[in-house]
């Protein structure tokens, strides 16, 4: 008995994670709420406390909820099923310029196919989106677009002078061609 017990919630637990890949957030902490010490290979993060599941290259500071990015990226590897069909996903990311300042925005997924999950990662595809010109005005800023089957990929967002307030990659299967 224990051992069906211990089966029926691995398959419940299993068909929930297949639900939320299929229908749910691909980006892990978009609204930067859950905090911890820097990553070890992160580099020009300032302070000692950043955003989880986030990383960064260039200079950034986690204040007030939000990311302040002067120069360079953040990014983070997306939560893609890799169950061989196609996804659309939708962008969303909030942001304004620092204080003073006009800032640029520039969003891009580098990714790669492998249905082979020991298959080496690439950054073989690249797809852009932006420039987004900031001011100090908080907006949204929107873009959508379409993974091939067994597509693996990061999501880069940066540029200059940027405080990112949140940022939200919703998936949903592709209508099928």
């Amino acid at each position: 008995m224990k051992r069906k017990t211990v089966m029926m919630f691995a398959l419940s637990m299993l068909a929930s994670a297949v639900f939320a890949a299929e229908n749910g957030e691909a980006v892990r902490n978009g609204e930067f709420t859950e905090i911890g010490p820097p990553p070890g290979n992160a580099k020009g993060i300032a302070g000692t406390q950043w955003a989880k599941n986030w990383n960064c290259a260039g200079a950034a500071e986690l204040k007030d909820g939000k990311i302040h990015l002067s120069s360079g990226v953040i990014y983070q590897l997306l939560r893609l099923p890799g169950d061989g069909r196609r996804y659309l996903l939708k962008a969303e990311i909030k942001a304004s310029a620092m204080p003073g300042k006009q800032g640029m925005l520039n969003a891009r997924m580098s990714s790669c196919i492998r249905q082979n999950p020991n298959t080496p990662f690439s950054h073989a595809m690249q797809k852009k989106f932006g420039p987004f010109k900031l001011d100090e005005t908080v907006r949204s800023y929107r873009f959508e677009f379409s993974t091939e089957p067994y597509e693996q990929g990061y999501l880069y967002i940066g540029e200059s002078s940027a405080v990112i307030e949140s940022v939200s990659v919703m998936l949903e299967p592709a209508a099928a061609k």
